[in-house]
């Protein structure tokens, strides 16, 4: 019979031993995580990874846009996307441009251009120009973030992407011409 007893004290003894090892273990665990979310780096606005995430205007061009007596309307400053990669991402992600800036896409060959607005922040205007330079479809408030469809009524070379209202502002319409240079 002491045997008997004998073990049985000694299992009450291992419980509490274990039972405290878990208690210490679980304590531990719970401090490591609180000391993991104490001095886990916090994102804010002046987090530099965020603000390198986001698209910065880059001038690398200047675009006039002019009515058809050869008077100029209005310049502005263009970033241009001139291959695949550019052409893709465009203006994609950026919360904001100015008033006078703009992208120029400048397509591979002259076609019957089609754009839209994924994952795209801003109302644009969009201006599709030929390679001649004259102005042949204008769409106008386009939708931000829509996969909807915006096309050109006649072969394009260049499409031009400026705020929206841009084009009412100044009074750019069909048949008026735009030049540009790079920097």
């Amino acid at each position: 019979m002491s045997k008997k007893h004998n073990s049985t004290d000694q299992q009450k003894n291992v419980k509490p031993k274990s039972r405290r090892r878990m208690q210490i273990g679980i304590s531990f665990t719970v401090i490591v995580i609180a000391l993991a979310i104490i001095f886990m780096p916090k994102k804010n606005a002046q987090d530099t990874s965020t603000v390198a995430s986001t698209p910065v205007f880059k001038k690398q061009g200047e675009l006039t846009l002019t009515n058809s007596n050869d008077k100029p309307i209005v310049s502005i400053d263009i970033e241009i996307a001139d291959d695949e990669a550019k052409r893709e991402v465009g203006m994609m992600g950026r919360p904001v441009m100015e008033e006078r800036q703009g992208m120029l896409f400048i397509l591979e060959e002259e076609q019957y251009a089609s754009f839209w607005m994924r994952n795209c922040p801003l109302s644009l205007d969009m201006i599709f120009i030929n390679k001649q330079g004259k102005i042949v479809t204008i769409h106008k408030n386009t939708k931000p973030f829509s996969d909807d469809s915006y096309s050109a009524t006649a072969m394009t070379l260049f499409v031009l992407e400026v705020n929206a209202g841009f084009t009412e502002k100044y009074g750019i319409k069909e048949g008026d011409m735009v030049s540009w240079k790079r920097n």
